[in-house]
């Protein structure tokens, strides 16, 4: 998204030698629309905007006749394992948690919440519900454990007001407006990046080298943190360091299509306060979007990640297992798609998250330029807007402005550079 977003605007500020090393086959990254049932189409990445007054995807959906649908989180449902359903000492022990959280907000939410379980004993089914609370609340929000959060680690940010909102068609078509007429030169992996001389030089997987002028990098956070890319010189302390305080979290989904639709209809959300902590404890149902019989069910953290592990078969087999906790024999479902983004060698994770000891701060550093050649772009850069699609677009549009502001290269002014192909910079968008 953020490389579509710097490229489409570099091309509404006149830049005409631009183009996108686009290491898959498609467009989208972590925003990513796939079909089921042959074709339905349904999010398999981003899902939501994310609060639609004054947001720049609301513009784009509205501007280009593009559907949308608002969720309601209150219309939910939540089934409790065994039917074991909990006392308002649940309720009370939350709220104690969030106190005792703002006492120590440095302290993992782990620590807090064992701490917690010290001075307040609390009933199975009251734990459990507890425990789905703060899986849903906190763990589904930052796609980690709360061993890994602190209560000042999820205390920055900004939000647009107004509601959420879901694309009935997809999310997909929101890249697929960005990209057109775009020049994506798709299966080209970068590995390196070397920007020691004036011209860059960017070496893909496949040997291929490109040069340019000024380059922006766009890959996932996850891809930064494992070295999936050298830069030739080495990346400064203080980028290095960013990349270092922040994390790449899982949020996992497992999409289910039925002949039928056998569940409580009529709410969007469907909880489950199952007997293990974090597995499969939220569903999203789809029907009220598309029409069609899908749950989308979530796993984030460390379980989300360790599911990946599993074949296809089995994790709809878990899938299935928790859906029959909750409603007894259900027919199989007719066909799934399931993500493995802690597996996926493009994105390694869902989307960033400040860790336990970590800053905010630390976003604000990854999105500075290295010099006036290297640029970096995606929500993990967006210290407003982190692990947002809002936030992966506005940070491509600030990183295309940030080179539309320098002086053109060999002395050029850069009115004249903008307008010609010859002499505009050329500029690459290294997507993995």
């Amino acid at each position: 998204m953020s490389g579509l977003a710097a490229a489409a605007e570099l091309r509404e500020l006149g830049f005409a030698d631009v183009a996108i090393l686009e290491a898959r086959d498609r467009i989208g990254g972590r925003l990513w629309t796939d079909a089921i049932g042959g074709n339905i189409p349904v999010d398999l990445g981003a899902s939501w905007i994310h609060g639609v007054d004054g947001n720049p995807i609301t513009a784009i959906a509205r501007g280009n006749d593009i559907a949308t649908h608002p969720t309601d989180y209150d219309n939910d449902v939540v089934h409790f394992h065994n039917a074991e359903r909990p006392s308002p000492s649940a309720g009370r022990a939350l709220r104690r948690f969030w106190r005792l959280a703002e006492r120590q907000p440095g302290t993992n939410l782990q620590s807090v919440y064992e701490q917690l379980l010290g001075i307040e004993p609390l009933t199975v089914p009251d734990r459990r519900y507890l425990d789905y609370l703060l899986n849903t609340i906190v763990e589904h929000e930052h796609a980690a454990d709360l061993r890994n959060l602190s209560l000042e680690s999820i205390q920055g940010g900004d939000e647009y007001d107004g509601h959420d909102a879901v694309f009935p068609g997809g999310y997909g078509q929101v890249a697929d407006v960005l990209g057109g007429g775009l020049d994506i030169r798709f299966r080209e992996a970068v590995t390196e990046i070397d920007y020691a001389e004036t011209d860059i030089v960017l070496t893909t997987a496949a040997g291929a080298t490109f040069e340019a002028t000024r380059v922006v990098v766009t890959v996932p956070l996850g891809v930064l943190k494992q070295d999936l890319i050298s830069f030739l010189p080495r990346l400064p302390p203080r980028k290095r360091g960013a990349i270092d305080g922040l994390e790449m979290g899982v949020l996992n989904k497992t999409c289910l299509l039925f002949d039928d639709v056998f569940w409580d209809n009529d709410v969007e959300l469907i909880g489950y306060v199952g007997a293990r902590r974090g597995q499969w404890a939220e569903a999203l149902n789809l029907h009220p979007y598309t029409g069609h019989p899908i749950l989308m069910m979530f796993n984030a953290g460390a379980y989300g990640a360790r599911i990946e592990r599993l074949s296809d078969q089995e994790i709809v087999a878990q899938a299935v297992a928790a859906l029959e906790s909750m409603y007894g024999v259900i027919p199989p479902p007719v066909d799934a798609l399931i993500t493995r983004w802690r597996s996926d060698p493009w994105a390694r994770g869902s989307y960033s998250y400040v860790p336990a000891g970590s800053s905010y701060r630390r976003y604000a550093e990854l999105g500075e330029p290295v010099g006036d050649k290297l640029f970096f772009a995606g929500e993990a850069t967006h210290v407003e807007f982190p692990s947002t699609v809002h936030g992966a677009f506005l940070s491509g549009v600030r990183a295309a402005r940030q080179i539309a502001a320098l002086p053109a290269r060999g002395g050029e002014g850069e009115a004249s550079n903008r307008t010609r192909t010859a002499s505009s910079p050329r500029l690459w968008w290294a997507r993995a």
